[in-house]
This record gives C-alpha cells, sequence and structure tokens, in this order.
C-alpha cells in the first residue's frame, strides 16, 4: 500500500506486538502519527479514509542504510532529481521507506545529489544522506570500486567533500575508510566532528592495526576485507574481539555475497542488536536477468546478484 493520507484508517492489519502477531488489527493514523492501536474501530474512526490490509502485515518502514540503486534507478549524471525520486518510490513500494545512497568517490555526482534534495522535498524525507565508499580505502581491498575512485588520504580532498552539504550539514553520512591508511586517525576525528559515520572497509589491515574508537562499524562485514585468520586475524574478526564488541557492522544476507553458513554462524554469536542488515544493491536490482552499466561499465544480474560484465566479479 503507497499513499500520502496524513489521516487515516487500517483496517485488517496483522501487527506484531507485546512478542506475538495479532491478526485483525485496526491502527488509526492522524496527521502521519498513529493513534491508536487495537481490535475495535470507534465511531470517529468510521468517517475516516479506510484500507484494508487484507490481514497482511503492517510494521515499520525499513531501512536500508547501504545501496547503489534498485528498480532501474540510481545517481545519474544530468538527470538526478527525477532518478533519485524513482528510486525512493520504488523502494517505497518495498517497505523501504528510508535510505542511505551509496556511491564510490566523485565530488560532481555529490553536488547534484545535493541540488536535487534542496529541490525535492519528497526526495529530503526518505534520503538520509550519502554512504561513500572512499575513496581513502585500500587498492588491494576495492572489491568492484575502480581504481580511479581510490586516493591516498587528502585532507584538501576531505574539505571538499564536506563542504557538499544539504539542509546547513554535510550531504555524507558515512565513509568507508580502511585504517591502515596513513592519516586514517585524523581522518576519522574529522568525520566525527562532522557527525559522520566512520565505516571500516575495503581494507587489508590486522586486528593489530585496529584501535577501539567510542563509535566503531564495520562495512558489509566479509566482503572486501582482510579475512579470519589464525595467524594473521583481519578486519573481519573486528566484532569477534572483546575490544571491539561495541561495533556495529553490515551484512548483505542475499546468500550469495556471504555463504549462509557463515550468516548463521555470526547472527548465532552476535545476536542482532548490533547487526545492520543492508541489500548494497545495485541499478539492476528488482528487475530480473538483464543487462545494464554502473559507472560507465558493462554490468549484468542474473536475478540473484550484479556482476561486470568483464570480469565476473560479483558487484
Amino acid at each position: 500500500m503507497l499513499h500520502h493520507e496524513p489521516t487515516y484508517v487500517i483496517t485488517n492489519a496483522t501487527v506484531y506486538t507485546q512478542g506475538t502477531l495479532q491478526p485483525h488489527t485496526t491502527i488509526s493514523v492522524e496527521q502521519g502519527i498513529i493513534t491508536t492501536v487495537g481490535k475495535h474501530e470507534t465511531a470517529p474512526m468510521k468517517k475516516l479514509k479506510h484500507f484494508d490490509a487484507n490481514g497482511g502485515i503492517v510494521g515499520p518502514g525499513l531501512v536500508d542504510m547501504h545501496l547503489h540503486g534498485a528498480g532501474g534507478f540510481g545517481a545519474i549524471k544530468g538527470a538526478m532529481q527525477e532518478n533519485l525520486e524513482g528510486l525512493a518510490m520504488f523502494l517505497l513500494k518495498k517497505g523501504i521507506t528510508s535510505f542511505q545512497l551509496a556511491l564510490v568517490s566523485d565530488l560532481d555526482l555529490l553536488a547534484e545529489i545535493g541540488k536535487a534534495l534542496e529541490n525535492s522535498p519528497f526526495l529530503s524525507s526518505h534520503l538520509l544522506g550519502v554512504y561513500l565508499e572512499g575513496p581513502f580505502i585500500a587498492a588491494e581491498k576495492r572489491g568492484g570500486i575502480l581504481s580511479s575512485n581510490i586516493k591516498s588520504y587528502d585532507k584538501e580532498y576531505l574539505q571538499k567533500i564536506l563542504t557538499i552539504q544539504a539542509g546547513g550539514k554535510p550531504l555524507v553520512t558515512t565513509m568507508t575508510i580502511a585504517p591502515e591508511v596513513h592519516g586514517s586517525e585524523e581522518l576519522a576525528d574529522i568525520l566525527e566532528e562532522h557527525h559522520i559515520v566512520v565505516a571500516y572497509g575495503h581494507s587489508n589491515c590486522t586486528i593489530d592495526e585496529l584501535r577501539p574508537r567510542a563509535r566503531n562499524h564495520i562495512t558489509h562485514l566479509y566482503n572486501a576485507m582482510s579475512p579470519i585468520d589464525h595467524k594473521r586475524p583481519g578486519l573481519a574478526a573486528m566484532p569477534f574481539v572483546r575490544p571491539f564488541s561495541h561495533t556495529t557492522y553490515e551484512l548483505v544476507c542475499d546468500g550469495v555475497h556471504v555463504h549462509p553458513a557463515l550468516l548463521d554462524l555470526t547472527i548465532r554469536n552476535f545476536g542482532t542488536e548490533r547487526l545492520c542488515i543492508i541489500s548494497d544493491a545495485m541499478i539492476l536490482a528488482g528487475l530480473g536477468a538483464c543487462e545494464g552499466t554502473y559507472v560507465g561499465k558493462k554490468i549484468y544480474s542474473n536475478g540473484k546478484a550484479c556482476y561486470y560484465s568483464d570480469n565476473d566479479m560479483l558487484r
């Protein structure tokens, strides 16, 4: 169900409350705020617009904190606002009401996204900010990021990123950095001063190169990072180690990016308190088997995941 009514009633809904699923529930909303959840409809409710959930589950909107695009929509230069509005609408139909748009570092793209947000109240109510993967990452763990989008730490370049704003604050809300990059501690401090989430990822570091911060976060755990090795434990070991037991981490749970057995092992050991399930979706997501382009390169989808056409690398 997709609509923009501020006041309405949802009937015949199934809701999760008090630890159980409750069918045949009525939900009233006034000016966008849920006011009652119960089994009976009051007299004032009868005057409001009604939507029948037909027994479907009604819950909070989902948040995808890391996706590049979906439904044929993404960050397209020259047509940014219409594409991002299309992406937001596509995600709404899937139950995703808020998202961070993941990008590789491109100042021109960032500037266009900032303008689109300023010009579109609809978009600004759904797009939370930009999740920038790089540019200060390890080349040997770049994954699907092109070499041209990787840089050594450069404070002047960082300042250019920070000056691109929306709503009076930096457009970038999360940035992936490799902790072994020279200057990473200064980089992390500056990002945190600007209330930007520091995410470790695309890194070949060892556990010994890490130090706890008040907040630690990991970009797509296990993917594009040094693995759990018994002699040289890498970044993937971080959330398992006591000094980093507060670390939040992302997982792509499609069974392709990470083997289902490792997903099971991780969630059984950690629970879900620190888990951020992400899609890391691409522009072709939701379209079935098809072809397209991303950062100027041909990609294809087999209906389960996206790959670069020239080397079959998972993207």
